[in-house]
């Protein structure tokens, strides 16, 4: 074929990085998802919990302010401690951190469907239609590869846990008009930042283990509910006093575990049990309840701690480091099998 002109032409694009190669994998495939009506209606149902958790803060900021604004829900109140009433500043934190462990408790259920249907398709179909060599035929490395499709679930996840915990706090200083509001709710959104890239991390790399294993998404979407599911029910079954490694078996377990951990719950929550011991009696929240109406076990946050006569043999609990090395070991698995499956171009068959 003769080459009829061998003139140059100045190209005028716009030169991009290296470094945000990955970016490309990862915009084209949110785009991908958001056309799944399932995803946007997961999507969706995860702002009531943030709208719920923001109108709670709203209501303690003006609790603490004693506003004339809460006149007419005053009957709300009467029930509290009278220690509650007159001092709510004093028990700032302990609401605060029992309000975002249970929105984090709601937004991890949905978690884990949204992972369900964003994450199976991303690896299995790039191996089922033969796509790798496409891929790795570009300037483009491995680890691009993964972060790029590691960065759909993340962005997906990270919508629904860590950006309405980090927007719901900054309303709640809005409303407090105390200038000690962050020096006592700063570990708050510590918590917050650190259990959202927890679960980020830990559900993305497990996501896309399992997508590389199959060629099938539907059998991806199988090991994925296995893997919660089963395990919470393998958990609950193999519950007995005196039995600690149980609730290891099940994989939002160890995450809550660690999540209470984070926020130190059981603090909390023994704070509030004594102040409505001194006022009219144990208080009972409805937080003893999941999403799914079930009443919580011990990977759940726990009610106010009950006297020692009702405590007796209650299931024991392994400390949440051992969750956190179950967590720890998935993620290692996750990599390994990650590292196997998708292999460079001079690798591929």
């Amino acid at each position: 074929m003769p080459i009829l002109d061998q003139g140059y032409q100045h190209w005028n694009g716009k030169l991009g990085g290296h470094a945000l190669r990955w970016l490309t994998i990862t915009r084209q495939g949110v785009r991908a998802q958001l056309k799944n009506r399932w995803v946007v209606m997961t999507l969706a149902s995860a702002l009531l919990p943030a709208l719920v958790l923001g109108a709670f803060l709203v209501l303690w900021g003006l609790f603490e302010q004693q506003s004339s604004i809460l006149t007419p829900i005053l009957f709300l109140f009467q029930n509290l401690p009278e220690e509650l009433r007159a001092g709510p500043k004093g028990y700032r934190s302990t609401f605060w951190v029992l309000a975002f462990t249970q929105f984090f408790e709601i937004q991890l259920f949905v978690g884990m469907i949204l992972t369900v249907l964003v994450g199976p398709d991303l690896v299995s179909q790039d191996l089922r239609l033969n796509a790798l060599p496409l891929y790795f035929s570009r300037p483009l490395r491995r680890i691009d590869y993964f972060l790029g499709k590691f960065g759909v679930i993340a962005a997906f996840l990270l919508t629904i846990t860590l950006i309405p915990a980090v927007l719901a706090y900054v309303v709640g200083l809005a409303f407090s008009l105390d200038p000690m509001m962050v020096r006592d709710t700063w570990r708050v959104l510590a918590a917050s930042f650190a259990f959202s890239l927890i679960v980020t991390l830990s559900a993305g790399l497990l996501m896309l283990a399992f997508s590389s294993l199959s060629k099938n998404s539907r059998q991806v979407s199988a090991m994925w509910l296995g893997l919660w599911l089963v395990g919470n029910v393998a958990s609950g079954v193999l519950m007995q006093p005196g039995r600690a490694w149980p609730p290891l078996l099940s994989y939002t377990t160890n995450l809550s575990r660690v999540r209470d951990a984070f926020f130190d719950v059981d603090h909390e929550w023994e704070r509030v049990g004594e102040l409505f011991r001194a006022g009219k009696g144990v208080v009972r929240s409805s937080s003893g309840f999941g999403p799914l109406g079930m009443r919580r076990r011990g990977r759940f946050s726990p009610p106010p701690p009950p006297p020692p006569s009702e405590s007796a043999g209650a299931p024991a609990q392994a400390p949440w480091t051992w969750s956190a090395g179950v967590l720890a070991a998935l993620g290692t698995a996750s990599v390994v099998v990650l590292s196997t499956r998708v292999r460079s171009l001079d690798r591929l068959k």
